[in-house]
C-alpha cells in the first residue's frame, strides 16, 4: 500500500541532451522532498522508448535537443493520452521567441520557464517559479491549462513598415568545417539585384571573421560585411555573424548581438539566427546549411520549414564534413539536399519563387 507522502509525490523526467542542465535542473529540485527526479534522457528519441514502461508526472522538456527535437517530441506523446503526460518546456529560448513558445503550448505543453544557465542569482530565483510550474501543472487539467498559457503569451499584433531597400525575404546560411570555401563560391554567383537579406553564420574563431567578410565583399556582386548592432537587413547584402556573438533578427528586422550561453557548444549558433529569423520573415525565410561538424542548425532549420519557408541542405558527396546537413536531414527538415557547386542557383531559383 502506497504512503500518503507517495501519494503526494511528484514523479519528474527531465529530457534535456546538456549534462549541465539536467544537474542544474535535479540540483533546484533534490531538495524537494516531495519532488522526485524518476528519468533523464538525452533527447526526445530516448525518452520516448523509456516512456514504454514509465509514466512520470511531469517531463521537464529542452527545445533543441540530437534525434528528435522538443516539438517533435511533444507531437509525439499527444498520440499517448493514455499516459497523461504534463510537459513543461525548459529552455535557453527567452519571452521574446513568442511563436516558438505558442508553438509548443499549442502542440500541448502546459508551460514554459526560461532558464538562464550562467547566473547564479537569477537560477536561485528560479527555483521557486519552477516549483510553482511543477505543483500547479502536477494538479491541474491539462488541457484546461494549454489556452490560459497561450493566452497570456499570445504577442500583439502589430505591423512591421518596411523601408525602401529592407529585405521582405531572407535567406540564413549556416556553415562550419570546411564551408567557407563553399560559402566564397555561393556569394561569388549571386547577382547583386537578388531580391533577399542574407545573414551567414560561420563557425569559425573570431579574429578571422572580420577578415573573412572583407574577402567575401572583395569577390561578391553582394556587399558583404560583419554585423554591428542595429543592422537593417537589405537587399544585396549580407552580413556575417560577429564572432562569439549570436546573431539575432529582431522584430524590427535588425540585427541585435548576443553575448547568450553557447549552443550545442558554439557561439554564434545557426539555431539562434534561423529561429530568431523564421519567427519574423515567416513564409520568406530560406535556411541554407552547409558543411560542418555537430547537431547546429537541424533546429533552425525545423524551424523555418514549420513557418512555411524553404530550406536547402549541401549533400554528403560534396561536403567536407556531413553533420550539421545530416542532423538537419534525419530531422526531415530539409526540403532539398543540394550539390555545392549548385547551391548558389538553387538559392537564386527559390528566391524567385517567394517573392
Amino acid at each position: 500500500m502506497m504512503t500518503a507522502s507517495e501519494k503526494n509525490q511528484i514523479n519528474v523526467m527531465i529530457v534535456n541532451d546538456s549534462p549541465y542542465m539536467v544537474s542544474l535542473l535535479s540540483d533546484l529540485l533534490s531538495s524537494e522532498n516531495h519532488i522526485k527526479i524518476v528519468e533523464t534522457a538525452r533527447d526526445g528519441l530516448e525518452a520516448l522508448r523509456k516512456l514504454r514502461h514509465l509514466s512520470p508526472d511531469i517531463i521537464l522538456l529542452d527545445m533543441e535537443m540530437p534525434n528528435m527535437d522538443g516539438l517533435t517530441f511533444i507531437e509525439n506523446v499527444n498520440l499517448l493520452p493514455e499516459k497523461n503526460l504534463r510537459i513543461i518546456v525548459v529552455s535557453n529560448y527567452s519571452p521574446s521567441n513568442a511563436k516558438l513558445i505558442l508553438d509548443s503550448l499549442e502542440l500541448g505543453a502546459v508551460d514554459f520557464i526560461s532558464i538562464p544557465p550562467d547566473d547564479p542569482h537569477v537560477v536561485e530565483k528560479l527555483k521557486g517559479a519552477l516549483l510553482s510550474k511543477i505543483e500547479v501543472a502536477s494538479k491541474s487539467n491539462r488541457d484546461a491549462l494549454i489556452p490560459k498559457a497561450i493566452s497570456k503569451l499570445r504577442p500583439s499584433k502589430n505591423a512591421n513598415t518596411i523601408s525602401d531597400g529592407m529585405a521582405s525575404t531572407v535567406v540564413v546560411i549556416g556553415a562550419s568545417t570546411g564551408a567557407p570555401r563553399i560559402i566564397t563560391n555561393i556569394l561569388k554567383d549571386i547577382p547583386s539585384d537578388i531580391s533577399a537579406g542574407f545573414l551567414i553564420v560561420q563557425h569559425m574563431n573570431k579574429e578571422f571573421i572580420s577578415t573573412f567578410a572583407q574577402r567575401l565583399d572583395a569577390i561578391s556582386k553582394l556587399r558583404v560585411k560583419e554585423a554591428v548592432e542595429g543592422d537593417q537587413i537589405m537587399e544585396g547584402t549580407a552580413l556575417l555573424a560577429p564572432g562569439d556573438m549570436h546573431m539575432v533578427v529582431s522584430p524590427s528586422r535588425q540585427i541585435q548581438l548576443d553575448h547568450g550561453p553557447k549552443r550545442f557548444g558554439v557561439r554564434p549558433a545557426v539555431n539562434v539566427t534561423m529561429v530568431s529569423a523564421s519567427e519574423v520573415f515567416g513564409a520568406s525565410t530560406i535556411g541554407v546549411l552547409l558543411s560542418g561538424m555537430g547537431q547546429d542548425g537541424a533546429f533552425g532549420m525545423k524551424m523555418v520549414k514549420k513557418r512555411s519557408g524553404m530550406t536547402l541542405a549541401q549533400n554528403e558527396s560534396s561536403s567536407v564534413v556531413y553533420g550539421m546537413a545530416k542532423a538537419a536531414n534525419d530531422l526531415h527538415a530539409v526540403d532539398k539536399m543540394v550539390d555545392a557547386d549548385n547551391l548558389a542557383h538553387e538559392i537564386v531559383k527559390v528566391v524567385k519563387q517567394i517573392v
